[in-house]
């Protein structure tokens, strides 16, 4: 039975994002055991000030709101550790054309609506809280970093928007993209395509 091309498209997309949360998460999950922070390790290759903040201030915002919340960070890291495993069942259940190819990823589709969704509702509920808070964490990377190059530091307020931006409206937005990735997975297997490819055994549109 030939596999239509927007399950081969999105399987290979579940493969990239399963690929991703589970590094990512095995990364995290390191970090969290060892307590080492991220934000500390060499940067080869990094001339700009500006762009070493940036990616220096996100682990050190990350560490700091692990600390703060020692509990969620274990539990985020499980949950993505866990979704990664389920994307990455139904990608190879799709790839041997395993019949329960469809319900696996119906079942991944629902587990990252749920993961992706919690991450963001923390985000709002409670990281939000915690910008003012953090924000010395940010400041004093900054201040390593411009001491270094010998560059004038950012501004408090450019400093204070960066941290919300880090903090807030990034994680946010990819938990939206999360959700609606997972949205998108469940509509297609789970709908009228979807079933009929997997149940029916009939060949589906394949554009």
């Amino acid at each position: 039975m030939r596999r239509p091309r927007w399950v081969t498209v999105l399987a290979v997309l579940m493969l990239l994002t399963g690929a991703s949360l589970f590094f990512g998460g095995l990364t995290d999950l390191r970090r969290l055991a060892t307590g080492r922070s991220m934000a500390d390790v060499r940067m080869e290759g990094l001339a700009d000030a500006d762009k070493e903040v940036l990616i220096r201030g996100q682990l050190a915002l990350d560490d700091a709101v692990d600390r703060a919340h020692p509990v969620a960070a274990w539990v985020k890291t499980a949950a993505r550790l866990g979704l990664a495993l389920g994307f990455l069942f139904a990608v190879a259940a799709v790839f041997s054309d395993d019949p329960r190819a469809g319900r696996a990823s119906v079942l991944a589709a629902w587990a990252g609506t749920a993961v992706y969704g919690g991450m963001g509702a923390f985000v709002l509920v409670v990281v939000r809280k915690g910008v003012a808070d953090a924000l010395p964490v940010l400041q004093q990377v900054a201040a390593k970093v411009h001491a270094r190059t010998g560059d004038a530091p950012p501004s408090p307020a450019d400093l204070a928007q960066l941290a919300s931006t880090l903090m807030i409206q990034m994680p946010l937005l990819s938990a939206a993209l999360g959700v609606l990735f997972s949205v998108v997975l469940l509509v297609s297997f789970g709908g009228r395509r979807g079933r009929l490819f997997y149940n029916g055994g009939v060949e589906a549109d394949h554009g």
